[in-house]
């Protein structure tokens, strides 16, 4: 589902992969069923309560996003996930497993913030491991 639209930017939301803002300089097409999208409007009569960033442009998408843990270009070898220290119009600055890495803005393919619903589910059956061995002692 699209959820925003900045000059030159996208924020498309799924229940899979959450919000992610695309920088529309790297997108060839946005492509949508139909059918999906019917059937979506029908089971949505509440929808989860989703904090939706707007700016006028994407660099200012990043500029608020600062502080936050995000993600950078989703999944494959370009994916970073950190916390954004700085952003600016050349470049954004991420806390990266205590290193300072600096991507140039133009490498930027896409942007999410928070946790992924999966790392969530990662941790909780980490901690359910450990309570298990915890508990055969």
């Amino acid at each position: 589902e699209i959820v925003a639209v900045g000059f030159d930017y996208v924020g498309i939301y799924n229940e899979k992969d959450g919000l992610i803002y695309y920088n529309t300089s790297h997108l060839k097409s946005l492509t949508m069923n139909t059918k999906d999208s019917a059937e979506y409007l029908l089971t949505q009569a509440n929808p989860a309560p989703l904090k939706i960033m707007e700016a006028d442009n994407f660099v200012g998408l990043l500029k608020g996003m600062k502080n936050l843990w995000c993600q950078v270009n989703r999944g494959g070898h370009e994916s970073v996930q950190g916390v954004l220290a700085d952003a600016n119009d050349d470049y954004i600055t991420m806390v990266v497993n205590h290193e300072l890495v600096t991507i140039f803005n133009f490498h930027v393919k896409s942007m999410s913030y928070g946790v992924k619903k999966e790392e969530e589910k990662k941790e909780n059956k980490q901690e359910q491991k450990q309570d298990n061995s915890s508990e055969k002692k």
